[in-house]
């Protein structure tokens, strides 16, 4: 009877780890990300449109970029830097000043996440990346 149950719960568990991601379209994922946007920027409707199209339009810019040889996206760098670049100038300036600063505050949290992610540079087995592991005790 307990063997039953421990074989019901472990398939229940591994069926719920396999969901599968629904890839969103280039289109809902603006709007995904104007939404939010929205949200915490308290944006207007103009604001929410506008953003959404800037979003569109880098999302598709980026999937072409994905979609091209990667040893071509390597020499590429610099031209996708001056588009960010652009493009985050050209979201700047639909916002007000206190959109700004709640923006550059949001992506400042979002960097540390993305840090904190990354953890101290922890390898899988605990010890830093490009480090010997400690000399083992010397025997006495």
């Amino acid at each position: 009877m307990y063997t039953a149950a421990l074989v019901v719960m472990g398939i229940t568990a591994s069926y719920a780890q396999k969901q599968e991601r629904v890839k969103l379209t280039a289109e809902e994922r603006a709007e995904k990300t104007a939404s939010v946007m929205q949200q915490k920027l308290t944006l207007s409707a103009d604001q929410k449109q506008k953003i959404q199209q800037i979003e569109l339009d880098r999302i598709k810019k980026s999937d072409e970029w994905r979609e091209k040889d990667h040893s071509a996206m390597k020499g590429k760098m610099e031209e996708r830097k001056a588009f960010m670049k652009s493009n985050r100038e050209k979201v700047e300036a639909v916002l007000t000043a206190d959109q700004k600063k709640t923006l550059a505050a949001s992506r400042d949290e979002m960097r540390q996440k993305m840090k904190d992610r990354k953890g101290d540079g922890k390898s899988f087995r605990g010890s830093k990346r490009g480090q010997t592991p400690p000399a083992p005790p010397a025997k006495n």
